[in-house]
């Protein structure tokens, strides 16, 4: 309990958010060089495409409704009959896979955290269940589920209870549509303590969304072991390239261009698996009280990224995982609270990309292409378009 209430304490812990961060959020109008008429059409129609197209599969037999419910929940459209239709089956079904029960976290937590918050207990029983010895995750196996520990509220210290950041002048306002849903405020916060261990290694795919699935839990009031995120951070620090013998740090943020792959070994870095390794040290930094915005692995990450830029292409794995990738590249962006890597506007040339690839028929991707799927591809293009990832300044605040 004692690791738990620790990181109650962070839970809420201030950042500071002065004039030149609220510089980098962009205006309520959007973005300046991107068409935001074209972006609402654009997901108008991937949303009409969404409506009837297969569930996106992946490498285990069960679909991943799951994305396409937190595609439609950002879109606006979860008042469609489909998204009933996935949801009252997402809950039906058992908590077996990493991918499906960290985004299953994260569309309760953006849908209603409160009602659901019992259910995105599970999920973090699930993910605390199935964290290798390595710090990693693999795709997981089933798991039992304790019930659910209350943290009694007197419990946190009233001097890291976190506050929403200051608008400075010209700032935006964070009740603004494009911010997202006003989430109801979390009452109560429930521990997770771990029931068993997991394998000894997993991979860096379904590691960083088991960090996405944390994030989400941690943001609905469940409060993780310190050692499990610590292990999780661990990881990451550890894993990524050592660099170039001599290289500068240059750019914005300085960094030394340092980045990731699929797995430990050395070999080749790419594109999806560094803007997800970022993301992750990013939610792990901020869970722990580290500030992440000045933390060498974030802006070495940034750095690669800026190098390696692309938005044709996954980096470093052409023609592999392309709008997984871009998905990746919105969560470090919005993550790590930067506008441009190395030279390149992510967004701006992100979204113009996306917008002149759509398809006719609204869809992003490939027919016959098992790593670039119309429906996966649909969801990770609305997603990014509507730079989905909130924030973590302002992701747990209580708005209304």
């Amino acid at each position: 309990m004692k690791t738990s209430l620790w990181v109650l304490g962070i839970w809420m812990a201030a950042t500071a958010a002065g004039a030149a961060q609220d510089a980098k959020r962009l205006p309520p109008g959007g973005h300046p060089g991107v068409d935001q008429k074209r972006v609402n059409k654009a997901i108008q129609a991937g949303v009409e495409y969404l409506k009837t197209c297969d569930s996106p599969g992946h490498n285990s037999s069960k679909d991943a409704d799951e994305l396409i419910l937190l595609t439609l929940l950002h879109a606006g459209a979860e008042s469609l009959p489909r998204f009933k239709t996935l949801f009252d089956k997402m809950l039906a079904d058992p908590l077996q896979d990493t991918y499906c029960v960290s985004l299953q976290a994260m569309v309760l937590e953006e849908f209603e955290r409160v009602r659901y918050q019992g259910r995105i207990h599970q999920c973090a029983q699930f993910l605390v269940d199935n964290q290798c010895a390595n710090g990693q995750w693999s795709y997981g196996t089933p798991t039992t589920y304790r019930d659910a520990i209350p943290v009694p509220r007197g419990d946190v210290p009233t001097g890291l209870i976190r506050k929403p950041a200051k608008l400075e002048r010209g700032a935006r306002n964070f009740d603004e549509p494009e911010v997202g849903r006003v989430k109801p405020r979390v009452v109560q916060h429930l521990a997770v303590k771990k029931n068993r261990d997991g394998p000894a290694s997993g991979d860096n795919s379904n590691s960083q969304y088991a960090a996405l699935g944390i994030r989400a839990c941690h943001d609905a009031g469940i409060v993780f072991p310190r050692e499990v995120l610590e292990r999780a951070r661990k990881h990451w620090i550890e894993t990524q390239e050592k660099g170039e013998k001599g290289a500068v740090a240059t750019g914005p943020g300085a960094g030394v261009p340092r980045g990731w792959g699929y797995n430990n070994a050395e070999g080749a870095r790419y594109g999806s698996m560094t803007a997800g390794a970022t993301g992750a040290v990013c939610i792990y930094d901020f869970m722990l009280g580290i500030e992440f915005r000045t933390d060498s692995s974030v802006l070495d990450g940034i750095a690669w990224l800026g190098k390696n830029f692309l938005v044709t292409n996954n980096p470093g794995r052409q023609d592999w995982f392309h709008l997984y990738y871009l998905y990746g590249l919105e969560r470090a962006g919005m993550l790590a609270d930067v506008t441009k890597m190395g030279t390149h506007d992510w967004y701006m040339e992100g979204a113009n990309y996306l917008l002149d690839s759509q398809r006719p028929d609204g869809s992003w991707g490939s027919d016959g292409d098992k790593l670039n799927p119309p429906s996966w591809g649909t969801c990770f293009a609305v997603l990014f378009l509507k730079q989905a990832t909130r924030r973590l300044d302002v992701a747990s605040t209580d708005r209304r």
